[in-house]
């Protein structure tokens, strides 16, 4: 509980009534604080007239001064005048991307999206930094390794509105004219300012804004056409002509935060597993913590409750001491992740409205901005959702009912052939759990083809229907047994062993399944490779000597990251989306039905404790390094925890009228007023959670008053400007 009000108490402390007043009457701003206008464009006239020796020489200066960081006056460029695509003065710095092309990708369309990666931004390109990988007798495709400058990183954080702590302790739009008030340690150096993932997002982000000019109707070489505005990288995956693009692990910074984070004796380094992963990592494990330490409080009770009784006269207390500890901790959990969000520089991001990498449709002019982009008819997307998508929800769900069914009837045979005391009666529900976690896999799978074929415009679409269909059919595939048990057999004593024989195999399951996969990968899966796929060195020779006339230089045949490349790139690849289902299913588990089965709580603390340092171990040995992603909350997973919350009293109120227990209390009571009083209890229970949710603020009152002051700042520039 500690650590909780450790995380609730604010970082910044502003002690000035007037702020606080200030903070009072503005509240939380509706809209980002940025630099007005006037002021960026009066910043971007000015870079303009520097040239490229000024900021070299600036560069230079800021390396060499690693203590105190002092600039009056911003010498820093666009670099948008004239130079060579790749400045042989600038040494070929950290890998900050991977690109690798199909087999049969063209070499003049290679040589063209090349030119665009290289090129002026004047000339729609990026100014990034190429070097391509030196071929081996074992090289199967062209692969190039991308970089930049660090001012070249910056410029592009700040047209992409990165917000960054300042010298006063708050945090706010990233200006690179104003390079000096982001350096608020005196021991920062210029490469301080962005983190390693802050780096990864910003060169993806980078190559995904190169655009197809108005002229530029399909990539050369190919039949990939393009619309004005278009990502060609985007489209170029889209049509596997790029099959990869991936980032390598910087292993000295990996090595520290893996010493630091496995070790269970310590406090997981939430900002560091940002600083490397990016904000969408760092925020799993955090709830993952915070949710790990919430279950305390209802493991405690739950050996209260079983050392009191073993009967369920205790039944009622718990039932609603559960609806009121998970909507405290989801609600805590806003005020946390408001906390991470602000810190991290994300809380007042918005999701854009571009469409997503696999979107398709035909060419047609925006209604609003007149440019071509593809339109995809919103009926298509909705015929797909209810006369495909949803029958075969509904398949998989009569088939998760069939199996349930059928799992009974075989228990009820086993105990006329054993008697109803054999060990074997328990066959079925091992079988039936362990049929949950290989379909739990299939499901994810489906889910995901589903969603693919529904062809959501936008990322936040596709994300929240994806989500969706996972929340529907894993609670039927998990809880529907339960349900069968509780409400139709009305077995207590069975839904009991039934839940803790589902919770504990299962969970064995998934630690056993994500552990072993990924290392058996990394230790046998370049061996596999070697084995079975074709190497294409003869063909790839004559096209890297095309690359060269282009001035394109290889890394040094021992670069280390060239043997580093060839261990990661058959690495597993890590997304979040697997770990929160798995605390969904748990999560179930634990507020559903754990009034009937107090010790839930405990095995759900005891599997997250070893799993948090299980995952820190497996992510940091045997996956690749996934690409960062910006985000301010955990997404829609909160409103599937949210519903689970919401089910969770109607199931409660089900088992309270159902005790016996309740049931004596209720003789005097004719049937219908029975009914009655637990329909009133559970509208009582239901506005509990509306009066939490109200009496606990989303967003720390330490927050709103710096976003309140970062917002008075600009406003007080605005008028100085004026």
């Amino acid at each position: 509980m500690d650590d909780l009000k450790e995380n609730l108490i604010p970082n910044l402390h502003f002690a000035e009534n007037d702020e606080e007043e200030l903070a009072e009457e503005i509240g939380l701003p509706a809209r980002p604080t940025i630099p007005s206008l006037l002021q960026r464009n009066s910043q971007i006239n000015l870079l303009e007239k520097m040239d490229h020796s000024g900021e070299q020489n600036k560069l230079n200066e800021l390396r060499n001064r690693k203590g105190t960081v002092r600039i009056n006056q911003p010498k820093v460029t666009r670099q948008d005048k004239a130079r060579p695509p790749d400045d042989e003065q600038e040494p070929f710095g950290e890998s900050l991307m991977l690109l690798e092309f199909g087999e049969n990708a063209p070499v003049e369309a290679i040589q063209w999206i090349m030119d665009k990666i290289r090129g002026r931004r004047v000339d729609g390109g990026m100014e990034l930094m190429v070097r391509k990988e030196p071929l081996s007798k074992d090289s199967k495709t062209i692969i190039f390794h991308l970089s930049a400058t660090h001012m070249k990183l910056l410029e592009i954080a700040d047209d992409m509105g990165f917000m960054k702590r300042t010298k006063s302790g708050i945090i706010r739009n990233f200006n690179v004219a104003c390079l000096d008030e982001f350096f608020y340690d005196e021991s920062m150096a210029l490469e301080d300012i962005l983190t390693p993932a802050d780096r990864q997002i910003i060169v993806k982000h980078a190559l995904e804004t190169i655009k197809a000019a108005d002229d530029e109707h399909r990539i050369p070489g190919t039949k990939i056409i393009l619309y004005h505005g278009q990502s060609i990288i985007q489209a170029a995956q889209s049509a596997e002509l790029i099959t990869n693009l991936y980032s390598l692990h910087d292993k000295r910074t990996l090595k520290e935060l893996r010493h630091r984070w496995i070790k269970p004796t310590r406090v997981q380094p939430i900002d560091e597993i940002r600083d490397y992963f990016g904000e969408s990592v760092g925020m799993y494990f955090s709830f993952l913590g915070f949710y790990t330490y919430a279950l305390v409080v209802p493991t405690v009770f739950g050996f209260l409750q079983l050392g009191l009784s073993e009967e369920t006269e205790t039944v009622p207390f718990f039932c609603v001491f559960y609806v009121v500890w998970m909507k405290v901790f989801l609600e805590l959990w806003k005020r946390k992740s408001s906390s991470h969000a602000y810190r991290w520089g994300t809380i007042t991001m918005t999701n854009l409205d571009e469409p997503r990498p696999g979107y398709y449709g035909k060419l047609a002019r925006d209604p609003i901005t007149g440019k071509w982009t593809p339109q995809y008819p919103k009926w298509k997307t909705y015929v797909q959702m209810y006369c495909v998508t949803a029958p075969i929800i509904m398949l998989c769900m009569g088939i998760a009912a069939f199996v349930t069914i059928f799992q009974f009837y075989v228990e009820a045979y086993l105990a006329e052939l054993f008697g109803p005391d054999a060990y074997i009666l328990y066959l079925p529900s091992v079988v039936n759990a362990i049929y949950i976690a290989v379909s739990t896999l299939a499901y994810d799978r489906l889910a995901t083809y589903l969603t693919d074929k529904e062809n959501h415009r936008t990322q936040s679409q596709y994300e929240r229907h994806r989500v969706n269909k996972l929340i529907v059919l894993e609670f039927v595939n998990n809880f529907l047994c339960l349900f069968y048990i509780a409400f139709i057999l009305q077995d207590m004593k069975m839904l009991k062993t039934q839940l803790m024989m589902q919770l504990i195999v299962l969970q064995f399951l998934q630690n056993v399944f994500e552990n072993l996969y990924p290392y058996l990968k990394k230790k046998v899966g370049l061996k596999i490779v070697r084995l079975f796929v074709k190497s294409n060195y003869e063909k790839l020779k004559l096209a890297h000597e095309s690359y060269d006339e282009m001035g394109l230089r290889s890394l040094d045949e021992d670069d280390p990251r060239v043997v580093q490349n060839r261990k990661e790139a058959i690495l597993e690849e890590y997304n979040t989306y697997d770990d929160y289902l798995e605390l969904y299913i748990q999560f179930g588990y634990v507020v559903l039905f754990s009034s009937v089965a107090p010790l839930t709580a405990f095995w759900a603390i005891l599997n997250n404790v070893i799993e948090i340092r299980l995952d820190a171990y497996k992510l940091c040995s045997f996956f690749k390094r996934p690409f960062a992603r910006r985000t301010k909350n955990i997404g829609a997973w909160q409103l599937a925890f949210e519903t689970l919350a919401v089910i969770s009293i109607l199931t409660n109120c089900g088992i309270l009228y159902l005790s016996p227990h309740m049931r004596e209390l209720g003789a005097g009571l004719t049937r219908e007023a029975y009914t009655l009083t637990f329909l009133i209890i559970e509208h009582v229970l239901l506005g509990l959670t509306w009066f939490i949710y109200k009496a606990i603020p989303d967003t720390p009152h330490w927050v709103r008053v710096a976003l309140a002051k970062a917002e008075h700042e600009s406003r007080q520039a605005l008028k100085r400007e004026e």
